[in-house]
């Protein structure tokens, strides 16, 4: 098998940049990598403070973990200000959306509940509907980006009190070159595939190219591109920003996201391209 046979291949991978760029090259693609994003911890003593204080007071009643990042971020801290926390924590119930929050509060020896797949912030919230009473609180330690309105609405609605905790945000590279270069050659037509690892990553593209006043060109040049998603949450972001997601990895795993794209990408290509084998 061919692979991608030489296809321009775009990843806007930022914390596993040069693995994305290996994997390309290994399914015999042109690799163009350009971190679209960078993790910027937010200043956690007031919430950690209010955390404590709802805690002690028995007034937590279930906790949602939406990224494996902000749940160790927030369990290191919360056990540096009191070790004795994470004993209390063992008898709060704990929602993961997927393995990765799941892995990061065992390595706390908390376990969780990990909520059906899709494992979107949707079953994040049925399950909390389901499973508290009107009244009772439930914290949601936020990801890169705030918490769905949708979300925070419809827990309102079924009266569970909810506080949100942002524990880290996305913000763009300090080095945008890759990004701004990026930008250009989509809209130029140079990439022929891209692939998404996280939702965060095309909003950031969108966003910056709005930033150089390109966004209908980037967003033209997108849509002659076959767009391959890492799994249903990515997907799910993607289509909200308007972008028409191709194929999507299952299991959802980076090196499945490459195979997948390098196996099923190019006739996808060569379909949307009027070709013929």
């Amino acid at each position: 098998m061919d692979w991608f046979a030489g296809l321009n291949v775009l990843s806007l991978e930022s914390r596993r940049s040069e693995e994305m760029h290996t994997l390309i090259r290994k399914y015999g693609g042109a690799p163009q990598v350009a971190p679209s994003m960078r993790e910027m911890k937010l200043d956690l003593n007031a919430p950690l403070s209010q955390f404590e204080r709802d805690l002690s007071a028995g007034d937590i009643h279930a906790v949602a973990c939406l990224t494996g990042v902000g749940t160790r971020m927030f369990l290191k801290e919360l056990a540096a200000r009191d070790p004795q926390h994470l004993e209390t924590l063992r008898a709060v119930p704990f929602v993961s959306r997927g393995s990765k929050p799941a892995q990061a509060l065992k390595t706390f020896g908390l376990s969780s509940t990990i909520v059906p797949k899709p494992s979107t912030w949707h079953e994040v919230q049925e399950h909390l509907i389901a499973t508290l009473e009107r009244g009772q609180h439930a914290v949601i330690l936020e990801y890169g980006e705030a918490v769905p309105t949708a979300m925070l609405r419809e827990l309102g609605y079924a009266g569970i009190r909810v506080t949100s905790i942002p524990v880290y945000r996305c913000a763009f590279p300090q080095d945008t070159g890759p990004l701004a270069r990026a930008v250009r050659d989509v809209i130029l037509g140079g990439p022929d595939i891209l692939l998404l690892s996280s939702g965060t990553q095309i909003l950031h593209f969108l966003k910056y190219a709005e930033k150089l006043n390109l966004l209908e060109e980037a967003r033209a040049g997108l849509n002659r591109m076959v767009v391959v998603s890492i799994g249903p949450a990515c997907s799910e972001a993607a289509a909200d920003l308007g972008l028409r997601i191709d194929l999507e990895a299952n299991p959802h795993k980076m090196g499945i996201l490459v195979r997948t794209a390098a196996e099923h990408g190019p006739a996808i290509l060569a379909a949307r391209l009027g070709r013929t084998g």
